[in-house]
This record gives C-alpha cells, sequence and structure tokens, in this order.
C-alpha cells in the first residue's frame, strides 16, 4: 500500500491507477462534483460521495479535474501537497511545479493559481461590496453602515447574526457601533486592535468581524473563519488573527504574481475546505 502521508489528522495510504500506475490522488466529492458540472466529464457517480475524499488519477482523470481550462480543479496529491494536473508531467509531478507552505499546510503554485481564478469566476457581489466599503468615510449616513453590514452577513451567510446585531443593538445603536469600529479600522492600526475593536460588539465576533474588515479594505485585511481554525488550527480571537495575517503577508511575499491579501486568503481557504469538509 506504500507510505502514508498525512494531512491534518488524517491518513491514507498511497495507492496506484489500475490503469496507467500513476500514484493516486484525494479530492472531496463535492469539489469534483463542481468539476464535473462545468467540464461535463463522464465518471462513475457512485464513487462520488460530498462529504468523503475520493480517488482521482491525475493523468487518466485530467479532462475530469479540467486540464483543459484555465482553472483546474486542486486535488490532495500523493505527497500529501494540494495541486493540480498542471503539475504533472507523464503521469508523475514536474520539476517544475513549484510547493509553498502556509500554517503547515502544503500546495502548489498552480493549485493556488487555480483556486484565485476558481473564485474569480463569480466574483461579482464580492466586488460590489468592496466598492460599499471603501465608500465608508465620515460623511456616511447611518443607512450606509448598515447596508454595508448586512451586506457583509448575507455573502458570509450570517443572516442569523445580522438578526442577533439588530436584536442586541437596534438600528441606531448597530449604525453607531459599527461607524466607530470601521472608521478605526480604515485609519493606520493595527490587525490585533482593528479585529478586537469589531468582535466586542455583541453578536459579531471574529468571524464575522473579520468579514467585515476584508471588504471595508481588501488589501490589508482578511477573513478568518471556522474552516481556516479547523484546517490550520489557527485560534478565533483577535492574538490568532494577528498571527494569521502576519503568516499572510509572508506567503504574499513569496509569489511570482501579487495578489490582494483578501485574495490570497480566499484562495486558501478553497484549497484547506477540502481537507476540512473531508471525512476519511
Amino acid at each position: 500500500m506504500g507510505v502514508r502521508h498525512q494531512v491534518g489528522m488524517w491518513r491514507y495510504p498511497v495507492e496506484q491507477c489500475k490503469k496507467c500506475g500513476c500514484a493516486l490522488a484525494k479530492i472531496n466529492g463535492r469539489t469534483l462534483r463542481e468539476a464535473l458540472k462545468f467540464t461535463k466529464a463522464s465518471f462513475p457517480s457512485e464513487k462520488i460521495s460530498s462529504v468523503h475524499w475520493g480517488s482521482v488519477c491525475p493523468s487518466c482523470d485530467a479532462y475530469s479535474l479540467g486540464a483543459e481550462t484555465i482553472h483546474p480543479w486542486p486535488f490532495l496529491a500523493s505527497d500529501g501537497v494540494m495541486r493540480v494536473v498542471d503539475d504533472y508531467e507523464q503521469g508523475r509531478v514536474s520539476n517544475q511545479s513549484k510547493s509553498l507552505e502556509f500554517c503547515g499546510f502544503r500546495f502548489s503554485m498552480s493549485a493556488l493559481v487555480s483556486a484565485n481564478r476558481l473564485l474569480n469566476v463569480e466574483a461579482e457581489s464580492t466586488r460590489a461590496l468592496e466598492l460599499c466599503g471603501s465608500a465608508l468615510t465620515e460623511n456616511s449616513g447611518v443607512s450606509d453602515f448598515l447596508q454595508f453590514s448586512e451586506g457583509v452577513c448575507k455573502w458570509g451567510r450570517g443572516q442569523r447574526v445580522w438578526g442577533n446585531l439588530q436584536r442586541h443593538h437596534g438600528s441606531e445603536g448597530l449604525a453607531n457601533e459599527l461607524r466607530s469600529w470601521l472608521l478605526f479600522a480604515a485609519k493606520p492600526c493595527r490587525d490585533e486592535e482593528a479585529i478586537a475593536k469589531g468582535a466586542e460588539i455583541k453578536g459579531l465576533g471574529v468571524s464575522f468581524a473579520s468579514k467585515h474588515l476584508r471588504m471595508l479594505a481588501p488589501e490589508r485585511y482578511a477573513v478568518l473563519d471556522d474552516v481556516l481554525q479547523q484546517g490550520l488550527g489557527i485560534a478565533l480571537n483577535p492574538r490568532g488573527y494577528r498571527l494569521f495575517m502576519s503568516a499572510l503577508r509572508t506567503l504574499a511575499g513569496e509569489l511570482e504574481q501579487p495578489l490582494k491579501i483578501a485574495d490570497l486568503e480566499a484562495a486558501v481557504f478553497l484549497l484547506v475546505r477540502q481537507d476540512v469538509r473531508a471525512k476519511s
């Protein structure tokens, strides 16, 4: 069965493709379904479970994994690195494939680029919220801060968070809290201070506070949520956010092509999410 690699707390055996002998990779079933929906490739449906890892061959299943697209779908290669089919030559990882590491999580440069492109396929709502955040100033009205916050909560699937914020503070009180915090965070300040001031707003918490910061200034801030907490072991508190942002900026400095901090985090999130979603 070969050497056993580890991602998170799960160990899996390396197996070979029965057709070509290439080392099989793992992909979360939900991710594979998304790829097949786009590529229209045939694949045995009984092998796809949305909540488990599934086996794929980087060579034989290359078309299914998006080999002919500009955003092939990432998968977990047999060496424990998140990769895409572009990392392979003749069934083996190319010597030209560059690997990166973020908080112990490994992925190829190609996988990161593909993840960023996949996220940009449906980025219209994200860009609209970024514009809304950048427009907030001292002269913005109460409704502007409320509209921005409601949009962020909806974007982050946090309708319950939005409801709790209104229940705890009322519209006027919430607007004042948001205004004070967001105008503070828009000015030069430390990451830990910016997130702490938001997390102090009853009903918000670090995860959704970071989502607000991300939309307020995507070149400065990024999202830290429970997926990244589970996948990377980063604490959901102000100190954890400081360490997370520091690590992100270090990673950004290693890239061949620059990405906004928020876009870099989103690409990493998409890669980490497979490990969090899948069960051994």
